[in-house]
């Protein structure tokens, strides 16, 4: 025992509340690295300090700025204020090691079990994933269970935007196809499925594909009672036990959809309540990273508008550490996959090199160059062995978030595809709202999460690239429109000047740069620290009405309040300039009220179909929207093309990432994408253009109208391998023609039926309905080429604008409506013999 033992009255770090002061009670332990704070986290705390009683706080810091200490002794100074027990919430286990670790590091007791008595005195922090907490079997308590809630003083939600995902999956019951519930669940809705798309239920028959159908809210409303028993009756099963609690006392309000290989049941926003834990907290305060657009937080997690106009912000935001952002691929069209491919290769024999994909598809496309693939399963084991020592070229699949990739451990970052989800509800989301700004904003906001996973401190830097034309185009989009965070636009504005010199360059051009960047070259370090210098942090000056509306309904509507609910709505659907999203608004409170009043539930959903024809269909009142002519072709082109894209840039990069989908790929579900596309490039060709089976689960693929009463019937095969084309195929597309003569009777309409296959050869027992014509694979690659070329004449000098100069060279690359279908379709070739 030290021979001064006794003297000291009290242990400043268990009675100190101001966090500076706090910071340096702590007694800390021999070679910690936290002997003194930044003086960015300095500034925040005094902030914090001021307003610490407001019941929602919202922090908002640089990645790598020292958040995750700023949370620890922020809770530390609750719980010697009394404001406890404090939790710590982080979205993964590995964020939960490294919080672990600075905590200990720091001197703050911590443990990982909310039964710990020290935890539940306050005289330790709890830090936890936020599955933890929001499960139904949560050991916080949940309402409606025998176990008692416990109390929380304090929560810190680290890294919200990441967490947010998390709570939401838990509100979600998936039920897979080979669960003794799908049947009888099918069984119930397979009606109402088939109204909603038949090609859609004729998938969920056979088990095939990917297509999700919507269960419409009024048959779900109908039989809620009947799957509310097929669902109590497994209760206990591992796939339903940790969500049933959580959604079950608000069943009716669940969005449903199925597809062939699963039941998604889930509530369209979390309903917090659910854990007394969470909601009864005097204190709770979300951390985030510098995204633009915090509403989500309003949206989904019921954070006040007046919390999320009004965050916590240091005064600079210059403390990002360095990345370098290339897109050699959308900048030079000499360079291929395979070029980049290599040269990751390469990096990765003296660096760690990481990429990151949406899907194991687009994963299996770097197995040449590389074993280390990983998924949910094997990334903590691989990102530990990153941060050992030299791996080389390691594959994640879908870690836009949640992984930390510090210094060496990544030191080239290779985002190669847009970040996706694939639920069945998160399918029909994209059906119906897909390409508007509200989907874009949150894809956006994943990318740049995925952006940050390499650069973890302000002394850190990364090269990251960019190879997918979709992802470029959204950044693209994302920079101009200020949807990005200051620090991170002013890195993407510096690294496009710079790579304006590659265009048309080889890979060459890029390797360099890489390599001077990773060399610490000190004009780019000069030229970077410029850039970020004077860089602040910009804070929303209103939250957008229809969050506002969304959550106040939802929390309306699980109290019972139906009417009430629908009438949150009803004042702000002039605020929605796009139609898509308005129509998706008015479903949603159709949904609410037709509990109450299913008559007038049903007339805004007809208001809300004349908005979205993408949303749920009306019995007996299906139809397709019916299009015409747009008139002068080049003139629609050039006022379709001025109105989608506001430069010669975007609309090169726009391009190409329709390009990017009208690839024909095996990809499961990749489908969609491509008819997408098809149906944009009918429009920046200046032809009038739908999706009527898409609108009305009957019709064609894509349907163009290119003028004179003349239409394209296309239907679109573009994930077919096979070397000849099936007579369910040729079926498929002639029955499309018979929909169209029924859809447009008059003699004035003529359809030409084009399929788009891999071959122009039938199989021995199928038949082509006469004038019927085929765009090969082959045919289509060299359409898309012409694409390409009309996009680049008429980017120079912005002739995009002048239809003039369009019709110039819609004429001279052969996209005119005349020249059409004898440029880039061909007859369909005899049938192949009998085998």
């Amino acid at each position: 025992m030290s021979i001064f033992g006794g003297l000291s009255q009290q242990n400043l770090a268990d009675s100190v509340t101001d966090p500076k002061r706090l910071f340096r009670a702590l007694t800390k332990p021999a070679g910690s690295r936290f002997q003194f704070p930044y003086d960015i986290q300095t500034e925040v705390w005094d902030k914090w300090y001021a307003r610490r009683d407001e019941a929602d706080l919202i922090v908002k810091m640089n990645t790598g700025s020292g958040k995750t200490v700023i949370g620890l002794v922020i809770l530390k100074s609750s719980l010697n204020e009394g404001k406890g027990p404090a939790v710590y919430l982080v979205p993964d286990r590995q964020l939960k090691a490294q919080v672990e670790a600075t905590a200990t590091e720091l001197g703050i007791a911590w443990v990982d079990d909310p039964a710990d008595a020290t935890f539940r005195r306050g005289q330790s922090v709890l830090i936890a994933t936020a599955q933890k907490m929001y499960n139904g079997l949560s050991r916080f308590g949940v309402r409606g269970t025998p176990r008692r809630p416990i109390p929380v003083g304090t929560i810190v939600v680290d890294d919200a935007h990441a967490c947010i995902p998390i709570i939401e999956h838990e509100f979600a019951l998936k039920i897979a196809r080979e669960s003794p519930m799908f049947d009888p669940l099918f069984a119930l809705f397979t009606d109402s499925l088939k109204a909603q798309s038949l090609v859609g239920h004729s998938a969920i028959v056979t088990g095939e594909g990917t297509q999700a159908v919507p269960v419409p809210y009024w048959e779900w409303q109908h039989h809620v009672e009947a799957a509310f028993g097929v669902i109590n009756a497994h209760a206990s099963a591992d796939e339903v036990k940790f969500v049933w609690p959580l959604i079950r006392d608000q069943l009716a309000l669940c969005d449903v959809a199925f597809s062939p290989g699963e039941i998604e049941i889930r509530l369209p926003y979390p309903d917090l309540s659910v854990i007394p834990s969470f909601v009864g907290a005097d204190r709770r305060i979300y951390m985030t990273a510098t995204l633009a657009d915090d509403s989500v937080l309003t949206m989904k997690m019921d954070v006040a508008p007046d919390c999320v106009t009004g965050p916590i912000v240091p005064a600079s935001a210059s403390d990002l550490g360095d990345r370098l952002i290339l897109t050699p691929m959308e900048t030079s069209a000499t360079i291929t996959h395979d070029d980049v491919r290599a040269r990751a290769a390469s990096w990765a024999r003296s660096h760690n090199v990481v990429v990151i994909v949406p899907s194991k598809y687009r994963a299996d496309a770097w197995r040449d160059v590389t074993m280390e693939i990983h998924d949910k399963e094997s990334v903590e084991d691989v990102v530990a062995r990153l941060k050992a020592g030299l791996v080389g070229l390691v594959v994640l699949i879908a870690r836009y978030d949640g992984v930390d990739l510090p210094d060496d451990a990544c030191r080239v970052l290779i985002l190669d595809g847009l970040p996706e989800r694939y639920s069945p509800q998160e399918l029909v989301e994209a059906t119906a709202i897909g390409g508007t700004d509200a989907m874009e904003v949150r894809q956006v906001q994943r990318i740049e999460q995925g952006m940050g996973r390499g650069v973890r401190s302000t002394d850190d830097y990364c090269a990251v690239v960019l190879l997918d034309a979709r992802l470029v185009e959204r950044l693209y989009t994302a920079a101009s429109q200020q949807q990005l965070s200051p620090a991170t636009r002013a890195q993407y504005d510096l690294s496009t000047r710079f790579s304006s010199a590659g265009r048309n360059q080889s890979m060459d051009f890029f390797d360099q740069a890489v390599t001077a960047f990773l060399g610490r070259d000190p004009q780019w370090v000069q030229a970077s620290k410029q850039e970020l210098e004077g860089v602040t942090y910009e804070q929303m000056e209103v939250v957008p009405s229809t969050a506002v509306a969304e959550r106040q309904a939802f929390n309306l509507a699980i109290v019972g309040r139906a009417t009430d609910a629908k009438a949150s709505f009803d004042t702000v659907y002039e605020d929605v300039p796009d139609y898509r999203v308005r129509g998706w608004l008015k479903q949603r409170a159709a949904a609410y009220l037709n509990a109450v009043d299913p008559v007038g539930a049903r007339e805004l959903q007809r208001s809300a179909r004349l908005d979205n024809s993408y949303i749920l269909k009306i019995p007996n009142e299906t139809a397709s929207r019916r299009i015409n002519g747009l008139g002068v072709q080049a003139v629609a082109s050039s006022e379709y093309l001025s109105r989608a894209y506001g430069t010669s840039r975007s609309l090169e990069v726009g391009l190409e990432a329709v390009l990017r989908d009208l690839t024909p790929s095996a990809e499961s579900g990749s489908h969609k994408r491509f008819e997408d596309a098809l149906e944009k490039v009918g429009f920046l060709l200046g032809y009038d253009s739908s999706r009527p089976d898409k609108e009305s689960g009957i019709g064609p693929d894509n349907l163009w109208a290119i003028g004179g009463d003349r239409y394209w019937v296309i239907e679109a095969k573009s994930e077919a391998i096979a070397a000849e084309v099936s007579r369910e195929n040729l079926a498929q597309l002639s029955q499309s023609v018979d929909w169209f003569e029924g859809e447009y009777a008059e003699p004035r309409f003529t359809a030409l039926p084009v399929l788009i296959h891999p071959s122009r050869t039938p199989m021995w027992n199928a038949n082509a309905r006469q004038g019927a014509r085929v765009m090969t694979f082959g045919k289509l690659a060299d359409f898309r080429q012409a694409l390409r070329g009309f996009a680049t004449a008429i980017s120079i000098n912005d002739r995009f604008r002048s239809p003039d100069d369009v019709a110039a060279n819609l004429s001279a690359f052969g996209l005119n409506a005349g020249q059409l279908a004898q440029r880039w379709t061909e007859d369909f070739a005899n049938a192949a013999p009998r085998p």
